[in-house]
């Protein structure tokens, strides 16, 4: 029965972001939930720029190493993984659940500069993974007037 419900909410959660994003797209400034109707969480993460790199802090308390999985395409960095804090417990009753577990997918586009795509610096310590990409350096020539 409360799986039931459960699944009911979240049939009813897909629905209002559809509708939601229908009418976002009507508007000059459209809305990016397409990441909010899937079934997976999305972890926080922060995207700085320095003189020198392109930087990309993700919060993954609780997700083993092994259990995350980076890639990286022309147009954006893909973080996913698989966070389970609990073991099965069909007999437990939570009082709060806030933690997202289960299957998490996070993008993040590249901006449009010249980055080093190809080695990125990748470091994680304490559930913070941290993916640093160099600045390419931007050659400009001068072109004589003829």
């Amino acid at each position: 029965m409360q799986d039931k419900i459960i699944s009911n909410l979240q049939g009813i959660r897909r629905q209002m972001l559809k509708i939601l994003g229908e009418v976002s797209s009507l508007t000059n400034s459209p809305m990016a939930i397409e990441e909010a109707i899937d079934d997976y969480w999305h972890p926080k993460c922060d995207v700085f720029q320095t003189d020198t790199q392109w930087i990309v802090v993700v919060e993954l308390a609780g997700v083993e190493k092994d259990e995350i999985i980076i890639s990286v395409t022309p147009e954006f960095l893909r973080i996913s993984g698989l966070r389970n804090l609990h073991e099965d417990n069909a007999h437990a009753f939570y009082h709060s659940m806030e933690i997202e577990t289960g299957r998490f997918d996070r993008r993040i586009f590249f901006p449009d500069i010249s980055i080093d795509k190809e080695n990125p610096k990748v470091q994680y310590h304490n559930g913070i993974l941290k993916i640093s990409f160099s600045l390419s350096a931007t050659v400009e020539r001068i072109i004589p007037i003829q």
